[in-house]
């Protein structure tokens, strides 16, 4: 066995035990309607089962746990690559950005949204939604290539409709329940000033922090990711913290730097998408 085909083996067997969550082998598989011996050495890491047996094991009554999909599965056994992997992440991406819009849209009177372009509709907003839409993708793709399992975050408490985050994510089998982004649009044609990434890392300071929850703030410009990591520990903040710089134009997360802990000194929550 190559060790490629380890890593995937490894990769699989640790999303089957997920899927099983409390239950013992034998009933998991008589859930999914597959042989115990199929769980047995799916998570002994011995092979990948067939596409068919991972559709029973990861849906209807197989009833998987900790928010496994069959796609996380498929992934995970390596018959889905990338690419679809990103085609998944963009079309939830546009899902998400599009209800977030709709949703501020329909509970406001004023005539501005949270990033300052006219609700009328301008070029500017256009713009931007579709940078959003990239951008959240991007963030989505990698998690899912990560196995790191989320869903989208509708409850809203703690935030002031005008001031809060432009994803918020459930996260799922880690010791962060919560995963924030604010997402900084930087175009290509305008040179970095850091009053712009002063004034994003003081609104951000501002959302709701606890040890369950992380924080990210996502830029598209190699200045402002070095403006912001070089502050990396030196803010008085106490939650999980980071800036992610991405490549919106090679559709990829180039690099993540924790900027603060919730605990000072203590990185044991920290995960990051590269």
């Amino acid at each position: 066995m190559s060790n490629k085909d380890q890593i995937s083996n490894k990769e699989f067997a640790d999303i089957v035990r997920s899927a099983r969550g409390n239950r013992s082998l034998r009933e998991y598989a008589e859930a999914a309607g597959v042989s115990y011996m199929t769980i047995y050495k799916a998570e002994r890491g011995d092979y990948v089962p067939s596409s068919k047996a991972i559709k029973k094991m990861s849906t209807g009554s197989a009833n998987p746990q900790n928010g496994v999909t069959y796609e996380d599965m498929m992934v995970a056994a390596g018959y889905q690559d990338k690419e679809t992997v990103s085609e998944t992440a963009s079309i939830l991406a546009e899902h998400m950005v599009e209800e977030s819009y709709f949703n501020y849209d329909n509970q406001q009177d004023i005539t501005v949204n949270p990033k300052g372009f006219s609700i009328a509709g301008n070029r500017g907003r256009v713009d931007y939604l579709e940078y959003e839409r990239r951008v959240t993708g991007i963030l989505l793709s990698s998690m899912m290539q990560n196995n790191i399992y989320f869903s989208n975050n509708r409850d809203y408490d703690g935030y002031i409709r005008s001031r809060m985050p432009d994803v918020i994510l459930d996260i799922k089998k880690t010791q962060i329940t919560k995963w924030w982004f604010e997402i900084k649009y930087f175009q290509e044609h305008r040179r970095f000033t850091p009053i712009n990434m002063q004034l994003t890392l003081a609104n951000a300071l501002v959302y709701p922090s606890s040890k369950t929850t992380k924080g990210s703030i996502v830029v598209n410009n190699k200045e402002a990711y070095g403006f912001l990591a070089r502050r990396a520990y030196q803010m008085a903040y106490r939650g999980e913290l980071s800036v992610i710089l991405v490549d919106d134009n090679n559709q990829k997360v180039v690099a993540e730097r924790y900027l603060s802990n919730y605990f000072e000194g203590d990185h044991s929550l920290e995960f990051l998408l590269v």
